[in-house]
């Protein structure tokens, strides 16, 4: 398994019910999930978390409004975020993942399908960043390499 190097999973959920189902989920890994309130939103977003988990139902502001927020933010505009809701409603759905969001997973929450889409999204995260976007070769790689690569181009 991969090894992420920021572990910051922030956690918008106003009543503070996500948190702990998502500590339980992932006691095996070292993912540091932290609450953050609608009204902290701009204080928390100068942190820049690896990823941002919302509740829909357990918020004060509009869903579309917060996430707006969250892509506006020139730091943030590429954090991975999960919306975990009870609106089943298609067109709701579609409207929240045109606007950036990466997932809208359903409640009741199926915990398995949550916790291989975090891990999944990590993981890709993680091989991202260890892969230059220009060569596509590892980042680690001499000069040499890059330089037999682009002859091959």
């Amino acid at each position: 398994m991969l090894t992420f190097m920021a572990k910051d999973i922030f956690i918008i959920d106003d009543k503070k019910e996500l948190v702990d189902t998502l500590r339980n989920l992932f006691i095996d890994q070292d993912y540091d999930f932290k609450t953050v309130s609608t009204d902290d939103l701009e204080i928390a977003l100068k942190n820049i978390p690896s990823m941002i988990i919302i509740d829909e139902d357990n918020i004060e502001k509009d869903i579309i409004e917060l996430t707006s927020i969250i892509k506006s933010n020139e730091d943030n505009s590429i954090t991975p975020v999960i919306i975990i809701s009870s609106n089943y409603e298609k067109e709701h759905r579609v409207k929240v993942l045109s606007n950036s969001v990466i997932y809208y997973i359903l409640k009741p929450i199926y915990e398995q399908y949550l916790y291989h889409t975090v891990i999944n999204i990590i993981n890709l995260l993680e091989v991202n960043r260890r892969v230059s976007p220009l060569t596509g070769l590892p980042r680690k790689c001499s000069n040499t390499s890059r330089d037999e690569k682009k002859a091959f181009e």
